[in-house]
């Protein structure tokens, strides 16, 4: 029974120890380089802040684009919904939506994203494209003419 009692206690004395060894490491390092911020404060007052904003907006020069770099003005297309809901269809039974929208990702140089690229452009330009757009725009006639804009 001395044994057992003498153990535990010896068991007990060393976790002990061991507890109170490693309790600095749990309260923060503030040599080197605590996470916690430290407060800053500044000596400058609010007004000179202020005051020295103004000046540096006075005398920055205009946002945008300098004058001897005019740039151009973006092109817009402007696709109505049916050429649009038309496009996207091609799209995805050429194949190339789940080419590039697949696990392995867009590859151009795969012999099979070239074939459906080559597809999608052959469908793009074949009447195929024309009649789509006639399919999706008589469907949006009829959907405004249930009452209902956006079916």
């Amino acid at each position: 029974m001395t044994r057992s009692c003498t153990r535990l206690l010896a068991t007990a004395a060393v976790s002990s120890l061991l507890g109170l060894a490693a309790a600095p490491s749990h309260a923060g390092n503030y040599a080197e380089g605590d996470p916690r911020p430290v407060p800053f404060s500044s000596s400058t007052t609010r007004a000179a802040v202020s005051a020295e904003a103004r000046q540096w907006l006075a005398t920055a020069s205009a946002p945008g684009y300098a004058e001897g770099s005019p740039q151009p003005e973006p092109r817009v297309s402007a696709n109505s919904r049916a050429a649009v809901a038309a496009d996207t269809q091609l799209w995805m039974r050429s194949g190339l939506a789940a080419r590039q929208n697949g696990e392995a990702g867009a590859d151009p140089s795969s012999p099979a994203y070239r074939q459906a690229a080559a597809e999608y452009a052959r469908l793009r330009t074949s009447p195929a494209y024309g009649a789509l757009i006639d399919e999706f725009n008589s469907r949006q006639s009829s959907a405004r003419a249930d009452g209902n804009p956006l079916r």
